[in-house]
């Protein structure tokens, strides 16, 4: 473990195993506010934490502790001691929802001077969890100093009409070291070689195999593609619940040598330059780091309407209602098949994200002002 000077700590708290949106954002911005003297530190009720090893390798602590929402009594004694035992100025406590605030009543309880609560999403599945959303969104007030979002759709969707227009709230773009994702033809060869998908038409997702992500109407319009393009090919990353079940839809297709399970990747920023097209029509989003991380990549994006317009940086993203049938969705597909990307366009691609601040090299700074004030 690298021992850094650091003028503060800030834990952080709603991380999973799996190195999706809310994972790529506390990292990106970690890698960068630790040259400004700020040292993250994690919980994880995971036996491995996504991203665990570079953590250690940055100085960062991981607590491991119990499931939350299986032993909430023990968690919330967990929590209290490594909060008791340890000096944080910051406790960020990133949510999808409200269903489980325990952090931040513990947070509050223990005499944490900044409590943050971070709106990731702008909705939520399962009757349960939405009956302890509702019930406990209006409690966060009670046990939070302040009030983060990825979005205005994600703020409103945790917080309550006074605490948006409070000095408290802000909206904490999900910023991207941009330089890694811009396109290279070089690179670009290499991965489709590794990845044996030289001269096809590769459509790609990046996402948690779950409910929102709605991959079981992903691969029901890749299906009617490949009737059309012979040449597509369909790249999966992550894991899931659903992986299985996806799996299973593929085969029932028949389609098994078109569609590629890559599981969880450690070189996404890679994987862009292979893909021609992102399909992701969720259900629901917050603002979604993919689809930032396709617009840098000079992808062409096709997504759902479901997910907020201040997602789009790029002129390169087509939004499409949930509510047309599949065979639409193939319409706009083809209807993009033959874009082609170059590297001249780097350059607009990185003043665009600068310009609506999604450059982590700035976003990191503000982040760190939040924390002092």
């Amino acid at each position: 473990m690298i021992e850094k000077e650091t003028s503060m700590r800030v834990l952080q708290v709603g991380l999973s195993y799996n190195p999706g949106g809310i994972e790529s954002f506390v990292m990106n911005y970690y890698r960068q506010i630790s040259r400004e003297g700020v040292q993250f530190d994690f919980v994880s009720m995971f036996p491995k934490l996504a991203y665990e090893d570079e953590i250690l390798q940055m100085g960062g602590r991981v607590y491991h502790t119990v499931d939350a929402r299986k032993y909430p009594l023990k968690f919330r004694k967990q929590l209290m001691e490594i909060l008791t035992n340890e000096k944080y100025m910051a406790v960020h406590v990133n949510m999808l929802s409200a269903a489980n605030i325990v952090p931040l009543i513990v947070a509050k309880k223990t005499g944490i001077p900044k409590v943050i609560a971070h709106s990731h999403n702008s909705s939520s599945p399962g009757i349960i969890r939405n009956v302890l959303h509702y019930v406990n969104k209006h409690l966060i007030p009670r046990y939070a100093t302040d009030y983060f979002a990825c979005s205005n759709v994600a703020g409103q969707w945790l917080f309550d009409e006074k605490r948006l227009q409070s000095s408290e709230f802000h909206v904490v773009h999900n910023a991207l070291d941009i330089k890694k994702f811009l396109y290279s033809e070089p690179e670009s060869v290499n991965i489709r070689k590794e990845l044996a998908i030289e001269e096809k038409f590769v459509i790609g997702h990046i996402g948690r195999f779950e409910e929102q992500k709605n991959h079981k109407f992903l691969l029901e319009i890749f299906h009617e593609v490949v009737k059309k393009r012979d040449d597509a090919v369909l790249i999966l990353v992550g894991n899931g619940e659903l992986l299985e079940e996806s799996r299973r839809v593929v085969k029932v297709y028949g389609i098994e040598d078109k569609v590629k399970f890559l599981g969880i990747r450690n070189d996404v920023e890679r994987i862009w330059k292979a893909i021609d097209l992102f399909l992701f029509p969720s259900l629901f989003e917050g603002l979604p780091i993919v689809a930032l991380e396709a617009q840098a990549a000079g992808v062409y994006s096709i997504l759902s309407d479901a997910i907020t317009q201040e997602v789009k940086i790029t002129d390169n993203v087509k939004f499409v209602s949930l509510n047309k049938g599949k065979e639409y969705w193939v319409q706009q597909i083809l209807q993009c098949a033959d874009y082609q990307r170059n590297d001249m366009q780097n350059a607009i691609i990185l003043e665009q994200f600068k310009k609506a601040g999604y450059d982590i090299c700035e976003e990191a700074k503000r982040l760190k002002k939040y924390y002092l004030a």
